[in-house]
């Protein structure tokens, strides 16, 4: 049984990933990619992605969800930023009785985010009752019938610049997929507040970057996006540093004001914990 949740997204040149003290990155790895305007057999990473997706066995006793993630967070294909209630109740309502386990197929799902913190799996499952979770174990790569591994390097290499293509067939590195917005950040209209919104996910999908992720929701907030207000205000919440919760009912005041029911659900919430 498979559910996609899987964001399409696209990338650029070399990535070095900001927080790795506790993930055991090392090593360099080289994604292969091409140029559509000279190769005839290149394709878009994210129309790759979501066939490769469709291409994962399917099972009446395993329930697969595929998302973009990292050791704190998973996102949604909008880029908003999936808490693990959220993802169970998704999981909860299309389970059947043969269904035995379940598994993420998203980027670092199975890793403790630091020491002591259980993994996104681990708190899916409490979530589920108990009922099996498995995650994977590092940065995701598909292959075109569906088989997956993972790799954990620091530092990240492809040729050309811009967006992710590559040959017809080849393995598609998940990461970079949602991770080209934040290589063109400079380039993007400072009122584009839908490519802010995805360059300040990918700086926190690919790079591993919280920090750059967060300032970047928070400009495009300001520009307008109701996601990356929401998306801001949890990643402050969660971080429950002095003034964090101030700033997060702020943000999502603005998601709120800007249309967006999910911020309003959370702020009504966060209202009453107050």
């Amino acid at each position: 049984m498979k559910s996609p949740l899987l964001a399409l997204c696209l990338l650029s040149p070399s990535a070095l990933a900001c927080d790795t003290s506790h993930l055991s990155l090392s090593g360099t790895l080289s994604v292969t990619t091409c140029s559509p305007k000279r190769d005839s057999n290149c394709v878009a990473s994210g129309q790759a992605l979501y066939e490769y997706m469709e291409a994962v066995p399917d099972s009446d006793e395993v329930f697969t969800i595929g998302l973009q993630a990292n050791p704190w967070r998973m996102y949604d294909g909008e880029m908003r930023i999936l808490t693990v209630e959220d993802v169970a109740d998704s999981i909860r309502q299309k389970l059947e009785g043969k269904v035995k386990r379940v598994e993420l197929i998203g980027s670092w799902t199975g890793v403790s985010p630091e020491p002591g913190v259980p993994s996104q799996a681990e708190r899916i499952s409490k979530a589920l009752g108990g009922l099996p979770v498995k995650g994977e174990d590092g940065f995701l790569w598909l292959a075109k019938d569906g088989t997956r591994r993972t790799t954990r390097q620091a530092f990240t290499v492809r040729e050309g610049a811009g967006s992710y293509s590559l040959p017809e067939g080849a393995e598609v590195f998940v990461p970079l997929v949602a991770g080209w917005p934040a290589y063109v950040q400079e380039q993007i209209p400072e009122d584009d507040a839908n490519l802010l919104t995805l360059a300040a996910a990918g700086w926190d999908i690919f790079f591993l970057c919280p920090d750059k992720a967060l300032y970047g929701f928070e400009t495009a907030a300001a520009k307008g996006s109701a996601i990356a207000a929401y998306n801001a205000a949890l990643m402050r919440l969660e971080r429950g540093s002095e003034g964090d919760r101030v700033a997060a009912l702020a943000l999502l005041e603005r998601g709120a004001a800007l249309g967006d029911a999910k911020s309003q659900a959370r702020l009504d919430v966060e209202r009453i914990r107050k």
